[in-house]
C-alpha cells in the first residue's frame, strides 16, 4: 500500500523554515564576505602601501611678494614660501607678516647680484632665510621654520 499524502499544513511549514534558512544564509554570507576581505587584506602587504611611516607634509606659508636691493644694486622680486612646524608657528608668521618680509628683505640685502643667480646662492640664501626666521622666532618653539622655498625669483641689474 501506499503511504498516505502529507498534510498541506506539514508541506507549507516545512517550505516556510527552509526559505527562512536560505534567506539567513544569504545575510550572513553578505555581512561576512566583506569582513573576511578586509581581514585577509589587512595580512595582505600591498606594494603601493608604505613598509616606513610617512615623513611630516609641509605645511606651507605663503607670504606677499618680497623686494630688495642687493649689495651692488640689482632689484630683486620674490616670492618665498615657509614650510613650518605646526599651526602656532603658522599663526606667529601670519601675526608678524610684515616683520617676517623685513627679515628676508634684509637677507636678500646682505647678497651680491650675482650671488643671488647662480644655484648654489639660492641654496645659501634659503638656508640663511631659515636661520634668520628661526632666531626671530624661537619664542615659538625651536626651528618652527623647517625650510625656505623661493618662488618666482626676479633679479633685474640696475
Amino acid at each position: 500500500m501506499a503511504a498516505p499524502p502529507a498534510e498541506p499544513s506539514t508541506l507549507s511549514e516545512s517550505r516556510e523554515r527552509w526559505r527562512l534558512f536560505g534567506i539567513a544564509v544569504a545575510i550572513s554570507a553578505l555581512v561576512a564576505l566583506p569582513v573576511g576581505v578586509a581581514v585577509a587584506m589587512s595580512w595582505v602587504e600591498l606594494p603601493w602601501s608604505p613598509s616606513e611611516p610617512a615623513a611630516a607634509t609641509p605645511e606651507w606659508v605663503t607670504l606677499p611678494q618680497l623686494r630688495a636691493t642687493t649689495t651692488d644694486g640689482a632689484v630683486v622680486k620674490a616670492r618665498v614660501a615657509l614650510d613650518v612646524d605646526g599651526v602656532a608657528a603658522r599663526t606667529a608668521i601670519q601675526r608678524r607678516t610684515q616683520q617676517v618680509g623685513l627679515l628676508l628683505e634684509v637677507s636678500v640685502a646682505s647678497r651680491t647680484h650675482d650671488e643671488i643667480r647662480s644655484p648654489e646662492g639660492i641654496e645659501h640664501l634659503s638656508a640663511d632665510m631659515r636661520q634668520r626666521l628661526n632666531r626671530y622666532l624661537e619664542g615659538e618653539g625651536a626651528n618652527v621654520v623647517r625650510s625656505v622655498a623661493i618662488q618666482d625669483l626676479i633679479v633685474n641689474p640696475q
